[in-house]
């Protein structure tokens, strides 16, 4: 596959339009803003909730809605709220970038609009796909295509207690909701039922928030996750990446914190991914015509690698392939959606396979503080210790703070050519975090990484 040929084929249809881009953070959109940029594209318009963690993108107009949460999904539903039922302010602001209402959105990836104030959005995914959002409903999904995974109920939630009962190990079972509330993720509508004490209060939050929720035994293991990208020709499959959720100390319960590509999982788990998400991919296509990204998450466990959700859109991981191939995934779902480019899978997975092993990166970290605009370098000792650097001196990566909808992000970058590459990188990232507390009195739960059980 000629990648310069397609990104040609992509600037050539994006130049001399119109465009309103709508991240729920501004600063993350700065790297599409430049790639735009790059495609000759001069009237650009951003709607984002906040600033966000960095440089903020070079456009024409930017409007804030102002959204906040408490957590990091909430906030993003806060801003999904603001521009599918945009305020007189945005829709003014909008009128007054778009007069000749020209513009076409391009809408983030949990966007559910199929315009704003009356500008289209270009490629935006039907809503079937977004419905395998729902956790619920992924167990019959794995048994179609012969996927290995535990046994799980879906059930009422007076009915969860007798399944944790039925279904627990040792380490109980986890809980996840169904979608009356909506999507969610990064595990903040899901439970770790561990003691029967531990029963009541999940059944009493449980009975506020879904209709049902899906009892599954906890798996011990590295959390990851293994991506794909349907096109018209096939699925291509990329590498695993690792998912940074963390137990919590103080009580049974999980933290996210981010992702990256370091970790590498043994050659037959790698094969069983890849084979799982081909599989789903091919399905997916041939039931409802899929086109673009997804993902399914797991554990890495001590019998191989469970699935236990599918995020049915682009992800962390598509994220990390697509930066390391500087290559734009998210443009491309959009074009093949609308129907106006054709891609080949196998070309495709080439290509982001081989770069996604040159060059890694990943890692982020929420906080539940607030913390004033900050940056440093840092290193690890072979001990495991991080040590704060100047940023401009040799540096194991940079970990820098800012305002987020929710609070405060602290986002870790890892030097590619200073990290190993196999083991999990969680216990690096755990001895950032003390180092941020250190030097910051950053605010967090005492955490302990998952097992890597690779060996």
């Amino acid at each position: 596959m000629d990648i310069e040929a397609i990104k040609g084929e992509i600037a050539a249809f994006h130049q001399d339009k119109k465009w309103i881009f709508t991240p729920d953070v501004a600063a993350a959109a700065t790297p599409m803003v430049d790639q735009l940029r790059d495609w000759g594209v001069d009237d650009l318009m951003i709607v984002a909730g906040v600033e966000g963690v960095g440089d903020l993108p070079n456009v024409d107009r930017i409007h804030y809605t102002r959204t906040s949460g408490e957590t990091i999904m909430l906030a993003i539903r806060a801003f999904m709220a603001s521009i599918e039922s945009p305020s007189a302010e945005l829709l003014k602001a909008v009128d007054a970038f778009d007069p000749g209402r020209e513009a076409q959105v391009l809408g983030q990836m949990f966007s559910r609009q199929s315009h704003l104030a009356g500008r289209p959005v270009y490629g935006a995914r039907p809503v079937e796909w977004r419905n395998l959002e729902d956790k619920t409903v992924v167990d019959e999904l794995w048994d179609a295509v012969g996927i290995a995974r535990v046994p799980a109920d879906v059930v009422v939630i007076a009915d969860a207690p007798a399944a944790a009962e039925r279904l627990g190990g040792e380490l109980g079972t986890v809980w996840a909701a169904d979608n009356r509330e909506g999507w969610h993720g990064g595990g903040e509508y899901t439970r770790w039922v561990r003691e029967p004490a531990d029963v009541e209060p999940a059944a009493e939050w449980f009975h506020q928030h879904a209709h049902s929720v899906r009892v599954m035994p906890f798996l011990d293991g590295l959390p990851c996750s293994i991506h794909g990208f349907v096109t018209g020709d096939g699925v291509s499959v990329f590498n695993p990446v690792e998912l940074l959720i963390y137990r919590r100390v103080d009580r049974p319960g999980f933290f996210y914190a981010g992702g990256a590509n370091f970790w590498e999982p043994p050659g037959i788990v790698r094969a069983h991914m890849r084979e799982a998400a081909r599989s789903l991919g091919s399905l997916l296509d041939e039931r409802m015509g899929y086109r673009g990204g997804f993902g399914i998450d797991g554990i890495a466990t001590a019998e191989g690698f469970r699935p236990t959700e599918l995020n049915p859109r682009l992800s962390l991981g598509h994220l990390i392939h697509s930066r390391a191939a500087d290559f734009p995934l998210g443009s491309v779902e959009r074009m093949l959606i609308a129907g106006d480019i054709d891609i080949g899978a196998a070309g495709l997975e080439f290509a982001l396979l081989d770069a996604s092993q040159v060059r890694r990166g990943g890692a982020m970290f929420r906080l539940d503080s607030n913390v004033p605009d900050a940056k440093a370098g840092y290193t690890i000792d072979d001990d495991g210790v991080a040590h704060r650097v100047d940023p401009d001196e040799p540096n194991d990566g940079i970990l820098r703070t800012g305002p987020a909808a929710f609070g405060t992000l602290m986002m870790i970058s890892c030097d590619p050519d200073r990290t190993p590459v196999g083991p999990s990188i969680a216990p690096r990232m755990l001895a950032v975090v003390d180092l941020a507390r250190d030097i910051w009195g950053v605010e967090l739960p005492d955490l302990e990484p998952a097992p890597d059980l690779r060996s």
